[in-house]
């Protein structure tokens, strides 16, 4: 199940950014003091290909992978995203569907509603 990190680091003291993680999500939420929610990253697939689906207030969504920077055991670079492919959208929200149970109501209709706007355009 889905829980909340606790004092995460805040970067813009115009939004709360918070942080939700299980073996298989780490999902990252930008709100305004208000509550409004601005930017959405949700992370999946963790333990075998970690992708990411991101959201910007206005619409705009990336989907990417991550390089770990680890091409060899004498590597050590930052990981970083890089474009990738098609995302799994029903496996995503099944996924999410049952790990996701215990988050706020408002927070998991945002994901569901992001997850079928992204799934529609990229059809």
């Amino acid at each position: 199940m889905l829980r909340e990190i606790a004092n995460v680091k805040q970067h813009d003291a115009n939004l709360r950014r918070r942080w939700f993680r299980d073996d298989y999500f780490d999902i990252f939420i930008w709100q305004t003091p208000a509550g409004e929610f601005t930017r959405l990253q949700l992370c999946y697939d963790l333990p075998a290909r970690e992708r990411v689906l991101s959201w910007h207030k206005g619409g705009s969504y990336t989907h990417d992978g991550i390089d770990d920077g680890e091409q060899s055991p004498f590597d050590n670079r930052t990981p970083i995203m890089v474009a990738d492919g098609v995302l799994p959208a029903d496996t995503v929200q099944r996924e999410f569907n049952v790990r996701g149970g215990e988050l706020p109501a408002d927070l998991k209709q945002f994901i569901v509603e992001r997850l079928h706007e992204y799934a529609a355009r990229s059809i």
